[in-house]
């Protein structure tokens, strides 16, 4: 075969052309290969250089944390209160308390982790409201305010890192520090262990359940005061240590103050509320209401705090507590219950959610305001069972206007309702 000089030419210049297009690409390839490669040693460098600057802070961190770990107990004083052992020994009570907590918290920490609690430091600070304390325990008859003055002396004196604080009257005041104390704390590196003293009170769940989102509630450790731990803290499953014997088991039946100014002075004094005492928490049966002649009457019992009333085996009676039981020694519901004033107006809320029998059937109730059943419909006007027609409460008894209950206020009552409240 022979190739003529035409035919070859042109496929000449075609491998020449091909050859020139792909050795410029071979070179700008080249150069974006340089490119990455200088970005990627940039890369590797700063990568290093982090990983220099991370061993660095770990270093630090943990030799923040070997060198001076803290252990925090942060206790809820108005609900983990002393045991009256302890108060009523007064200043040396005080420093006893402090020795029974130091024991029992460092003996928890060997446990966990000997080597850390040798170097650690415990700092502990007890939050309370000193007055309305000082009340309960005096009316509870655990101890003399004078006793209980001389206790937190010695207490404070025990050690330098160990304090009881008065954070005076204001609502949930000792809660509101103790939650900012968990929330800052427990962030720092060096806190190792964080003992909380507050797990008869439900409102520090939402504190908890933070920590828990951030990954830091393995470092809090629960310190029993009551024996029944608060309904919303129990799902945290949280580690337990109970001392025995340094704080009450039960709650205290709390007992409030009010002033009065006296004609010859002007001057303000505080007096016990009698007619509040009586509601606060005393022992119902004694009162001449409950009373059933010739009968012996149970001991007092105490609302399972994890529990609403309405949860309660048995319940508590409504009419015995706000009006009048008829069945007495019959009745299935408790009538040996002592109600605080806050179980009193959880009661009356129960109560008000069922409707007046006599109003419900539009005749005027003798009892008016003091009837303890429902004269409204809580949901007003707007009520959606009453569209439907399903409501127990009446049509009339579904007006937003408080006139309706005025209406509804005086007259006489039913025979059912009578034979009830007689």
């Amino acid at each position: 075969m022979s190739w003529s000089a035409g035919s070859i030419w042109p496929k000449s210049n075609q491998t020449l052309s091909e050859n020139t297009f792909l050795r410029g690409r071979v070179d700008e390839l080249e150069q974006e290969l340089s490119v990455w490669k200088l970005a990627f040693k940039t890369a590797e460098t700063e990568k290093n250089d982090l990983q220099k600057g991370l061993l660095k802070l770990e270093k630090s961190i943990g030799s923040m944390k070997d060198d001076n770990p803290l252990f925090l107990c942060l206790i809820d004083g108005d609900g983990n209160i002393f045991s009256q052992e302890l108060l009523t020994a007064g200043h040396a009570g005080g420093r006893q308390a402090a020795m029974l907590l130091t024991k029992g918290l460092t003996d928890y920490m060997v446990e966990t982790d000997a080597e850390t609690s040798g170097r650690g430091q415990v700092w502990l600070t007890v939050y309370c409201n000193k007055s309305g304390l000082t009340d309960t325990l005096v009316n509870n008859e655990i101890c003399t305010a004078g006793e209980f003055e001389t206790f937190i002396l010695g207490f404070n004196q025990s050690s330098p890192l160990f304090s009881i604080v008065d954070v005076g009257s204001g609502k949930e005041a000792a809660d509101a520090k103790i939650k900012e104390c968990l929330r800052i704390f427990t962030r720092f590196p060096q806190t190792s262990l964080v003992f909380f003293g507050g797990g008869h009170d439900n409102g520090y769940t939402s504190t908890l359940s933070h920590l828990e989102n951030e990954g830091l509630l393995k470092k809090i450790i629960l310190l029993r005061g009551y024996q029944t731990l608060a309904a919303e803290l129990q799902h945290f499953d949280l580690p337990q240590l109970h001392l025995e014997g340094v704080f009450i088991a039960k709650k205290l039946p709390s007992y409030y103050k009010k002033t009065h100014t006296t004609s010859s002075t002007g001057m303000h004094t505080p007096e016990i509320d009698k007619a509040h005492h009586v509601s606060q928490y005393v022992y119902p049966a004694t009162l001449s209401r409950s009373a059933t002649p010739g009968k012996s009457h149970p001991l007092p019992r105490y609302p399972d705090p994890s529990l609403p009333l309405h949860k309660q085996n048995p319940r508590p009676c409504i009419f015995f507590y706000l009006s009048k039981c008829k069945l007495g020694d019959r009745c299935i519901y408790g009538h040996n219950y002592s109600l605080t004033p806050e179980n009193l107006a959880e009661l009356r809320a129960n109560a008000k959610k069922s409707p007046c029998p006599t109003v419900n059937r539009n005749q005027p109730c003798s009892y008016g305001h003091a009837c303890p059943s429902g004269h409204l419909c809580p949901r007003g006007g707007k009520c959606p069972y009453n569209k439907l027609g399903k409501c127990k409460f009446n049509g009339t008894m579904h007006m937003d206007s408080p006139d309706t209950a005025e209406r509804h206020g005086t007259g006489e009552g039913s025979r059912a309702w009578a034979f009830l409240m007689s």
